[in-house]
Formats: structure tokens, sequence, C-alpha cells
């Protein structure tokens, strides 16, 4: 089976949901499986405007991004905006199309499955177009009728999908793929072991996956200002190596990308930043509750609303309760062990091998 996986380089979760399913794909076997970034097929002048507006409003003017995602996602959104979005780079991807003759084309970006039904109907190319939808809620971006199947995160995910018009045979609940070592981790005292940690709180600080959290620095200075005894691990894309330190009664670990990422993540009591799809996916496959502060507006603040909701995480909504909630929070145990049961009831750790499992079958049919 051929499938081609088009995610798009807007922060990292998106290439993360890709990079996960083409694994689990692989494990599957019989798969031949190609990534590529959609917005590469977009030319410059076309990409450049969307990109740069995008990236400015998120780190400076966040408001206006919020009053779009919420004016977006009515039924009354102007066609215009839709249909622009469903052209943008359809020669591209025609073309690329064309060179690779796929079975099955993964989307884990909402406009992705439009294009590619276009590039489809375009060519006469017959593949199974597939959209996987990375965020908890579900704006009516991810409501595509051109998928022919779309996979999300949970029931709650799929009932804004059909309220949006998505017929609800289309629609299987499978979770956001995360990478599939998240499945197949030792327990969380075995994890500590291994890495070396103290009987201290393990608190992971996140930038995101693509380092893109703007109150990282905000959030660092407030854990480090605290008088606690506790363990914290800064993953930051920008940093090489690994440095530690012993800042009176705090550890402080200091690293950058990793492959066993997962296992760090494994053996934390708290996992602090923002609420990416992808990143609260991992916590919940790993039964760790999330400390919320600052997430993108929109689709974030859903994720930390959805998580908040159900006992999962704790979502910091004013700057001035930073550090007395973090000072509060990190050595309550009781409240991590209630949360963390929370967290372990909602996690998916098999959502690749679900989707995975999912194309296979319809492949075989």
């Amino acid at each position: 089976m051929k499938v081609v996986l088009l995610s798009a380089s807007f922060g990292g979760g998106h290439r993360q949901a890709a990079r996960a399913l083409r694994q689990a794909l692989e494990d599957a076997g019989g798969c031949d499986c190609v990534e590529a970034d959609y917005l590469r097929f977009i030319p410059a002048w076309e990409r450049e405007p969307v990109t740069l507006t995008y990236a400015f409003w998120l780190r400076y003017w966040p408001a206006a991004y919020r009053w779009f995602y919420h004016w977006s996602n009515r039924p009354s959104e102007p066609k215009l905006i839709a249909e622009t979005f469903s052209k943008a780079g359809l020669a591209g991807v025609i073309r690329f199309l064309g060179r690779t003759r796929p079975d099955a084309v993964v989307a884990s970006y909402a406009t992705v499955a439009a294009v590619a039904h276009r590039a489809r109907r375009t060519s006469g190319q017959a593949f199974l177009n597939t959209l996987v939808v990375t965020d908890f809620r579900a704006h009516r971006h991810w409501a595509r009728p051109e998928a022919d199947l779309i996979f999300a995160a949970f029931p709650e995910t799929a009932e804004d999908l059909v309220r949006h018009g998505v017929d609800p045979e289309r629609v299987r609940v499978t979770g956001i793929p995360i990478l599939p070592a998240f499945a197949a981790l030792p327990g969380r005292a075995a994890l500590r072991e291994r890495l070396g940690f103290d009987e201290r709180p393990v608190v992971l600080l996140t930038s995101g996956g693509a380092g893109a959290y703007r109150s990282y620095e905000r959030v660092l200075r407030t854990l480090l200002s605290l008088d606690l005894p506790m363990q914290l691990v800064t993953f930051n894309p920008h940093h090489n190596g690994t440095r530690e330190e012993e800042r009176g009664s705090m550890r402080w670990i200091r690293t950058g990308l990793r492959d066993d990422f997962p296992e760090w993540m494994g053996a934390a009591d708290w996992v602090v930043g923002k609420a990416g799809g992808l990143t609260a996916s991992e916590a919940l496959a790993l039964g760790v509750p999330m400390i919320v502060f600052d997430p993108i507006p929109g689709q974030e603040e859903g994720n930390a609303q959805f998580l908040e909701e159900r006992g999962a995480a704790v979502w910091i909504r004013r700057g001035r309760e930073l550090r007395s909630r973090l000072a509060r929070l990190i050595p309550d145990e009781a409240r991590r062990r209630e949360m963390a049961a929370a967290a372990h009831a909602l996690g998916r750790p098999d959502a690749a091998r679900a989707i995975a499992h999912t194309l296979l079958q319809a492949e075989e049919r």
C-alpha cells in the first residue's frame, strides 16, 4: 500500500502526527510511506503572507487570532475564505501525487484534505482521501466533506464534526496519533530510576514541538523562583546537549530535543506548557497531568478547556496567579494522583496503530 502523509509546518503538531502514523504503518508491514510538507507546494508569494500573518498574530496580537478563529467557526463564514484555501498549492500537489501515485492520502492539516480532493478530481487519480484531526475540539475547518474518512480525537470531537455537517459514517474516533513508543514504556518508577531521578517531584517544561511557546521564558523564570524541592526539566530545541545544576532545593536539568523524550515524560509528575494536541495526547497516554498557561488562542484554548473539564489539567488563565498556583500544585501529591488517573482514563496510546489498521482494512476492501 502506498501512503502519502501530507502535513503542514505550522508549529510542530501536524508533522509529529504524520511521523507517528508513518511509523505505525511501517511497523504494520506492507506500506510504502512518503511524507511531505504541504506548504512547500504553495508559491512563496502566496504562502508568505499567510505564515507571516499567523506568526505575527500569535506573537504580538493573539486577540486578533482568537477573533478570527471564532469568527470563522460559523456557518456564515464567507465561502471565499474556504474556497481560497482549498485551491492553494493545487498545481504542486497534483504534480506530487502524479509522481507518487498513492493508494491513500493522509492529511494532518485540514486544508490539505480539500486540496487533495481537488487534485484527485482534476487528475482523475483514485485514492482514499483521509484527514486526522489534531485538536480535541473540531473547528468547522476540520469538517471537510471532501474527506472519505476523518479520524477524531474523542467522541466530543466527532460530535463537533457531525454538527458542522460531516456524515457520521465517515468519522472514526481513534485518538490523535502519537509515536508507538508512548505505548511501550515501563512504569513510572522504573523510568525514574533509569533516568536518575530522586524522590522530588519531576516537572517538565515543554516549548512545543517547534519551540514556539511564547510564554516559555516567563514560565521558566517563575518555576526557577519557587522555593520548592523539585526536579525541573526544560526541553528547548535551541539547546545542545544536557546540563544539570542544583539551585537550593531544586535540581534543574536543561536539554534539547531527544529521541528518548517519551521516557522523560513518562517519569514526570507534571507537564507544564501550552496545550498543543500532540503534547497533550502524549501526556494523557502516559497519565501525566498538565499545568497549562497561555495556550495558543482558539484551538489550544479549546484543548485546555477540554482537559480541565475532565480533571486532567489545570489551566492558569491569569499571569498574576501563575506563581501562586504553581507553588500550590507541584507539591500536592493527592491532587496529582487524582489528575493522573483522569489523564490516564483519557489516554489513547494506540491511536496511530488504530488509524493504520483502519487504512489497511480500507485498502483490502
